[in-house]
């Protein structure tokens, strides 16, 4: 009887050996490949990671730039050393670090291997992004619905605002007499929340109440433009050319002498500021109350 070893030499020219020995050689050969294939996966480029460890950076900067421009815009007095600096120069800063963000994300993509993962590739970049655009468009919302912001330190403000009649008679105390030829009543312009618009002509005094604290905040900066603009238009005249004042309180706003201004200011409160004609450019600077 034939031993087991001579089952295997069936064949005489070998191919079953052969057969045996080819499918062990591709198994192996698989095996290796697939282990090759699985170490070019867990293959990273150093330059992919430093440009996603700098695209955290700058995307934390956006952040914190977006949040600044963000309390900027709702509360301008609220940081201290911001109070000075327009806030279109800190929303700048924000989209200009949101954009270099973008581009370092990108670059640190392209910049890795072919054959390597990258299901996380620039994800802390990307999570700042999306968080300092966001902070980014409710700045720029708010700066833009809201001149003048949402939210102002508590100020001192006793102007009877609910009543026309007595405030033309403050502020006829304040300037040190009456109004010569009577206050007259003005178009509101088509501008919302205003529930009166007097004017007098000697002294020359005009204020301005609303019906809201958020109506005067939307339509202080348009009143505010149109009286520089007058300035600039009659700037040759010398009634124009002296020195303005803008007081503003919650729910109201006089313009006038700056003399004026500063005794109705020590009567009613609020904020004062300078105005100076279009042409000139406007220059206003608040006055703690």
């Amino acid at each position: 009887m034939a031993s087991n070893n001579e089952d295997y030499d069936f064949f005489d020219d070998g191919q079953y050996n052969g057969s045996r020995r080819a499918r062990r050689e591709q198994q192996y050969s698989r095996g290796c490949g697939s282990g090759r294939r699985a170490i070019k996966l867990k293959v990273d480029s150093p330059a992919s990671k430093l440009l996603r460890r700098i695209a955290l950076i700058t995307g934390l900067l956006a952040v914190v730039v977006a949040v600044l421009s963000a309390a900027h815009e709702i509360a301008p007095e609220s940081i201290g050393f911001l109070v000075n600096v327009r806030g279109r120069y800190i929303a700048g800063t924000a989209a200009v670090l949101i954009g270099l963000t973008l581009i370092l994300v990108i670059s640190s993509r392209v910049a890795m291997p072919r054959h390597s993962t990258h299901g996380g590739v620039g994800a802390g970049g990307i999570v700042t992004l999306v968080l300092a655009a966001a902070c980014l468009v409710v700045g720029v919302a708010v700066g833009v619905l809201f001149p003048q912001g949402l939210i102002h330190p508590a100020v001192n403000d006793k102007a009877p605002v609910d009543n026309t009649a007595q405030m033309e008679q403050g502020i006829e105390r304040a300037v040190g007499g009456a109004c010569k030829d009577g206050w007259q009543g003005l178009d509101a312009g088509g501008l919302p929340g205003i529930t009166t618009v007097q004017m007098c002509a000697d002294p020359r005094v005009a204020f301005v109440s609303f019906d809201s604290e958020a109506s005067a905040a939307m339509s202080r900066a348009p009143i505010k433009s149109e009286i520089t603009e007058l300035l600039g238009q009659h700037a040759d005249n010398e009634k124009t050319q002296g020195d303005w004042r803008l007081l503003n309180g919650k729910r109201w706003m006089v313009f006038g002498e700056a003399d004026n201004m500063t005794a109705l200011q020590q009567q009613w409160g609020g904020t004062l500021e300078t105005i100076a004609a279009a042409k000139d450019g406007t220059d206003s600077g608040n006055a703690a109350v």
